[in-house]
């Protein structure tokens, strides 16, 4: 089997830019020519200056400068196949005038939202088409659409974010308006991929996402499946809570005190970490699954696949891509292990989770200062 066009990276935060977004080209031209596979999707990169995210050290592509070093990057890594993931963020962020689908604030983030005018989402619509057609300037291959892990996009598909009375009461249909703004400014063979979440911890299920691609599936070339939002963070990225490591780094909780720290730990940790789901090989299969059954449109999955066994079992019922995020962050080499009984070294700590919030790059930090 060619591991090469089955095999992608999935988007994953890298923190590699600097603190106006634009993109470190030394720092980001390494991490690709050194990742094994041939397909990489970069980490959320923002399509405004109001979907930003809280990490300071975010990439956009939303004027010259970042467009340059995002043109500079690709030329530095012509061997790859480059996906640039786009990004509203919407209400999942603690910049000051966040805004969202509605006005329901994130209880992860905690940051006031205004609910998002008509006008303003036509904006929006637009912000994702320019952004596309820059990254298809720059040489990439395509782009992925983040509608997944209650960015803004999710926003509007989810029951329990959208209580709309305009026209956008109808969910899909700020998703599918990006899709067909970018393809207007982007024709194939330029890549458009959507990444979903099939379901969350809100109220959006499986049907709704059925529901979803059966309305998009041709205008876009593939859907990346996940799952969940970031009020419950660690039900996307599932395994060990390394909540010292929080509450250490991670700015939402590190401004407390240390008294409260510990007050919070004992009293409150035990009932706050049952919301979150443990960590199974491979759950989200069986949902990515049964969304391929009824659609036509190629199908990735990303979530605890761990081994080459499970590799080959996933591809040969018919799902066309596994994509990987912390397996490249232990083996950024891993494509050229994947023999015999190969299981990747990834132990699911989430300490790279953790520090995806921090000032520092993405790497593995299984180990580092006795952290776990």
């Amino acid at each position: 089997m060619n591991y090469l066009d089955k095999i992608i990276r999935s988007a994953t935060v890298e923190n590699g830019a600097d603190r106006n977004g634009v993109p470190d080209v030394t720092a980001l031209s390494t991490l690709y020519r050194n990742l094994s596979a041939k397909t990489i999707i970069t980490g959320f990169v923002y399509v405004s200056e109001n979907g930003r995210a809280m990490q300071p050290l975010q990439a956009g592509i939303v004027n010259q400068m970042q467009t340059h070093a995002w043109k500079q990057i690709r030329h530095a890594v012509p061997d790859k196949q480059l996906i640039m993931q786009l990004a509203h963020v919407g209400r999942q962020t603690t910049r000051s005038g966040a805004v969202g689908a509605s006005n329901i604030k994130c209880t992860y983030c905690k940051a006031p939202v205004r609910a998002l005018s008509v006008k303003e989402i036509k904006q929006i619509v637009n912000d994702f088409a320019q952004a596309a057609l820059r990254a298809k300037e720059t040489g990439f291959d395509g782009i992925q659409i983040h509608a997944a892990h209650g960015y803004l996009i999710h926003q509007f598909l989810s029951p329990y974010t959208n209580n709309r009375t305009d026209e956008y009461k109808d969910r899909p249909l700020l998703l599918e308006q990006v899709l067909k703004a970018v393809r207007a400014v982007c024709p194939a063979p330029f890549l458009i991929w959507i990444k979903l979440s099939w379901a969350d911890d809100r109220g959006l299920t499986l049907a709704d996402t059925l529901a979803t691609v059966k309305r998009i599936e041709t205008l876009c070339d593939g859907a990346e499946i996940s799952y969940g939002t970031m009020e419950y963070p660690l039900n996307i990225i599932r395994g060990a809570i390394p909540i010292d490591t929080a509450f250490r780094v991670n700015p939402l909780f590190n401004k407390y005190p240390p008294l409260i720290q510990r007050l919070w730990q004992r009293f409150v940790f035990p009932r706050y970490k049952r919301r979150f789901k443990p960590f199974t090989p491979n759950y989200n299969v069986q949902a990515a699954l049964e969304i391929k059954k009824q659609t036509s449109l190629p199908i990735f999955v990303t979530g605890g696949i761990r081994t080459k066994q499970d590799i080959d079992h996933i591809l040969a019922s018919g799902i066309d891509k596994v994509s990987l995020c912390r397996p490249f962050i232990k083996e950024p080499d891993l494509l050229h292990k994947l023999t015999g009984d190969w299981k990747s070294g990834c132990v699911n700590c989430n300490l790279c989770t953790i520090y995806c919030d921090s000032m520092e790059s993405v790497r593995c930090h299984l180990g580092e200062k006795n952290e776990i």
